[in-house]
């Protein structure tokens, strides 16, 4: 009789032990889905939008790039040529003016100048490609 009341006692501590560790997973699970639904807030809160101004200019980037690449100054990374398209290089900074001049005044000092320089320089080489053909 003892025999089984020590089996049923190490039994009961045994599903006791059992229990103890589903709970503490059970609780770890939770305290890490906490901790990820905190930092998907912070990341949340730390992302915002880009303004306007910011996108414009990294346009301009994008098509500044274009612009050399039509003017036949730099290759295509696809082709590895150097192709010359001077209708799309004056369409590209045509559209680089346009932008420019919608953004102008919310601009910090740095992209200011540096827009005004990258129009320039283009605009410089567009007459010497024109003038070449």
């Amino acid at each position: 009789m003892k025999e089984e009341e020590n089996k049923a006692k190490n039994n009961d501590k045994i599903k006791d032990k059992k229990i103890k560790r589903e709970e503490v997973k059970k609780e770890e699970k939770e305290e890490t889905k906490k901790k990820f639904k905190e930092e998907e807030k912070k990341e949340e809160e730390h992302f915002k939008e880009p303004e306007l101004p910011v996108l414009f200019v990294w346009f301009i980037g994008m098509l500044s790039g274009k612009s050399w690449e039509y003017l036949g100054l730099i290759m295509n990374p696809e082709t590895k040529k150097a192709n010359k398209d001077l209708k799309k290089a004056k369409i590209t900074i045509d559209t680089i003016a346009f932008l420019y001049d919608q953004i102008k005044d919310d601009l910090n000092k740095e992209d200011y100048k540096r827009i005004e320089s990258l129009l320039a320089n283009l605009r410089m080489n567009y007459v010497e490609k024109l003038k070449e053909s």
